[in-house]
């Protein structure tokens, strides 16, 4: 939550990810403060309901996630952050995973207009003053980033509608 409040604070954009206590799925989300949900407006169940995380481990049962399932979540996280960084493919807002039933639920969260945060609901207001040729450029897709194989096996990158 304290990150959560200084990205608010600070307007700065920031991913999140977890994976769960039942070691088999997790999730990644981008939160840009205004445009997205932030963790306070979409908090975990468990930081919404104030419960005490000791409460929900079992004696005996040891409730550290698996390393694969940390390992696909971190990997998502990443390429999702590179894509942002890079401006290449679609950059996921929020994507779930289950490892039980290889579901990948994906969505955006809109922010609630009564957050907590105070920061949260002042950003809603900054981007929803934004002319909509502002909100509409930001969410245009990037160039689509191609390659084109060789005689020699090497690949060459190239944005599409560029000749560099």
């Amino acid at each position: 939550m304290t990150i959560n409040m200084a990205c608010n604070q600070l307007g700065q954009t920031w991913f999140e990810s977890g994976v769960s206590e039942n070691a088999v799925s997790g999730h990644i989300q981008l939160i840009i403060p205004g445009e997205s949900a932030c963790f306070a407006c979409a908090p975990p169940l468990i930081v919404a309901s104030s419960i005490d995380e000791k409460t929900l481990k079992k004696d005996g049962v040891c409730a550290a996630s698996l390393p694969t399932t940390m390992g696909i979540v971190a990997g998502f996280l990443v390429q999702n952050a590179l894509k942002k960084l890079l401006k290449f493919g679609e950059v996921s807002w929020y994507l779930g995973y289950s490892a039980l039933t290889d579901f990948f639920p994906k969505m955006k969260l809109k922010p609630n207009p009564s957050c907590d945060d105070s920061y949260c609901v002042q950003r809603q207001k900054e981007f929803n003053a934004r002319p909509v040729e502002v909100k509409l450029e930001a969410a245009k897709p990037e160039a689509q980033v191609v390659h084109a194989d060789n005689d020699w096996g090497e690949y060459h990158y190239q944005v599409q509608g560029s000749n560099s």
